[in-house]
């Protein structure tokens, strides 16, 4: 018999967490792995990079504390009889916490993020450790969130692991920029500077919009893309870049399937989030040859190395922004040397064989417990 395991999440739509799903969807040995989706509420055509056999089944949750939601989804449980259920951030721990209740199916919760705005409200967190005392494994992303974890006092009882993100380096590769540029009408001669996020508040989309403003001034030939779509923040970002100073030279690429071809776009990626766990897009930009700009509250102590990938600084501001990349844009020189040495670090450190290689131990050993 093989070992099932059940992914529950909130819902399935483009972002860095849901990609990581369906690539390890793909490369779980079959037939020792069969694999189901559970989303609380639906999901889109993202689905489509799912393994054909993978069952993607919708619990149509409604607004608020939906109890319904519950009970589909206990049935589900029972009906399907999964090895383990692996559980995503914090709607899928709620849901999979009662769901659960009185069972004795392994959970396994991964949090995917640094917690966030209201994620750090006492009452939640509160919540978060009892849910936590049912898991059979806590895992993060990056050792920064395990670290944020302990600091909240969340630890105690828990098996808390870390299981990094790992890339594609072959779908994630370098190619030729003047091409891949010329499709969208990014002129081939200068730089170009780039941002790949959902359009949420913390992603923080206008603030390297306005370091735009002074950029674009300082340099005439640098270009910036902005790549990403959802979100609650999307007609307000359209707006600004409709309405920003050097709008000719923003281009709006919205959600796109082909990644890597937007990567190779950019000499530069600018990551201003101030939430992530282990960022996907800035290991993917960097197995496509790209150097990151990173604000230091993203997980940068794994990823960054100074004058090896990229660099990591605080991004309390858009001056701050600007003080960071305009001596990176004055050397393209040295932007070249960087992307070539990001590729060869994210190669080694960050394969995607091995992030499978993780998972698949731990449901090994979650269903042997059961």
């Amino acid at each position: 018999m093989g070992i099932s395991v059940l992914h529950v999440l909130h819902s399935y739509r483009p972002g860095g967490m849901e990609n990581m799903i369906a690539q390890m969807a793909r490369l779980l040995p079959r037939p020792e792995f069969q694999v189901a989706i559970c989303t609380l509420a639906g999901g889109d055509d993202f689905t489509d990079r799912l393994p054909a056999d993978t069952k993607v089944l919708d619990m149509d949750k409604k607004s608020g504390l939906d109890l319904g939601c519950v009970m589909r989804l206990r049935r589900l449980i029972q009906d399907l009889r999964p090895d383990v259920v692996h559980s995503h951030n914090w709607s899928a721990l709620l849901y999979s916490f009662l769901s659960l209740a009185g069972g004795s199916t392994p959970l396994l919760h991964g949090e995917h993020a640094l917690f966030y705005g209201w994620e750090r409200a006492p009452w939640r967190l509160r919540l978060r450790k009892a849910f936590y005392a049912r898991c059979n494994i806590v895992h993060t992303v990056s050792r920064g969130q395990a670290h944020e974890i302990k600091g909240f006092g969340l630890q105690d009882g828990v098996d808390l692991r870390v299981i990094s993100n790992g890339v594609d380096t072959v779908k994630f590769s370098p190619r030729e920029k003047a091409a891949v540029r010329a499709a969208v009408g990014i002129p081939p001669d200068g730089l170009c500077i780039g941002m790949a996020a959902r359009c949420v508040p913390e992603k923080r989309h206008a603030l390297l919009l306005q370091a735009f403003e002074k950029i674009g001034t300082m340099f005439p030939h640098v270009s910036l893309v902005l790549a990403g779509a959802g979100g609650n923040c999307e007609a307000e970002i359209l707006a600004l870049v409709v309405g920003h100073r050097f709008a000719n030279r923003i281009f709006w690429l919205g959600h796109r399937d082909d990644m890597a071809v937007v990567y190779n776009m950019l000499d530069l990626l600018v990551l201003t989030s101030t939430s992530e766990g282990m960022s996907n897009v800035s290991l993917e930009a960097m197995s496509c040859g790209v150097p990151v700009l990173m604000n230091e509250a993203c997980g940068s102590e794994e990823l960054i190395i100074e004058g090896v990938n990229g660099q990591a600084v605080p991004m309390a501001t858009a001056a701050a922004v600007v003080d960071a990349m305009a001596p990176l844009l004055r050397v393209p020189a040295e932007l070249k040397r960087l992307g070539h040495a990001a590729r060869a670090w994210v190669a080694l450190q960050h394969p995607l064989e091995k992030t499978a290689a993780q998972y698949s131990g731990v449901y090994r050993e979650l269903a042997q417990r059961h």
